[in-house]
């Protein structure tokens, strides 16, 4: 069955790594086009969900289902053609210009040696330009600072031209107003987009809908106003906040007490 381009179901899924039951019984839906960010402590399963959608973790029980297929039955190509990733612990020390990393990206696309094209090579220029990169096109990507290297991976994950966006941790070495931006960026993009996030605000200023995660189990499930309240942020993360609403952007806004 193949779905509108974006959709993605979670029926039920767990993980178990080592023994260690990491992830336990997540589902949720996300509609085309929409963003939702899994928030939760370290250790709370965020980042080994996210591995369940891009194939790279498989699920002791339940299904990932990407556009209506279910990923762990089709091929990785299948995969990386419709489901692009931004980590946070990808190695660095590579001998690659930045071009070089954000031309990974069509590979998802390509058979093996099959030289670049126009249509290629106009989306690495779209893409670097996009993300600020022009000029550091020809720089070594190891040379890159944390923040530089964030974007390069975005501007990678664009050439994929995905369906569905993961991001783990993607304002990691930014500062704040290339968090703003990248957000943004993403939010204009138009896909389907499921990140990990630790900055709640973010989260409630960028995310439709969020999932929050405690030990491996989901917390909650629903729109920022729903989920981050006060006791059930305490509950969580343990630590008591005051929930207000912001008066600029009239987003839930969260202060710790």
């Amino acid at each position: 069955m193949t779905l509108q381009p974006g959709t993605l179901s979670l029926s039920d899924v767990s993980v178990e790594i080592a023994g260690k039951r990491l992830v336990e019984a997540i589902s949720f839906d996300v509609a085309p086009g929409e963003m939702v960010g899994l928030l939760g402590p370290n250790g709370s399963g965020k980042s080994t969900l996210l591995r369940t959608i891009y194939k790279v973790v498989k699920p002791v029980t339940g299904t990932v289902l990407v556009n209506g297929q279910d990923v762990q039955r089709r091929s990785s190509a299948w995969v990386a053609q419709n489901v692009a990733a931004v980590l946070q612990d990808m190695p660095a020390d590579f001998p690659l210009t930045v071009r070089d990393v954000v031309t990974m990206g069509r590979s998802a696309h390509k058979a093996v040696l099959e030289p670049d094209t126009a249509h290629d090579r106009d989306l690495i220029d779209a893409a670097l330009r996009l993300q600020g990169l022009e000029d550091l096109s020809s720089r070594s990507f190891r040379t890159l600072s944390g923040g530089e290297r964030q974007r390069a991976l975005l501007a990678r994950a664009l050439v994929q031209q995905p369906t569905i966006l993961v991001l783990d941790e993607p304002t990691n070495h930014l500062d704040i107003l290339f968090q703003l931006s990248l957000l943004e960026f993403v939010r204009e993009l138009g896909i389907t987009i499921v990140a990990a996030l630790h900055d709640l605000n973010l989260a409630a200023r960028f995310c439709d809908r969020i999932c929050l995660m405690d030990g491996g189990q989901m917390a909650a499930l629903g729109t920022p106003e729903d989920v981050l309240t006060s006791e059930r942020v305490e509950a969580v993360y343990g630590v008591k906040m005051l929930v207000e609403r912001h008066p600029g952007t009239g987003n839930v806004f969260l202060l710790p007490v």
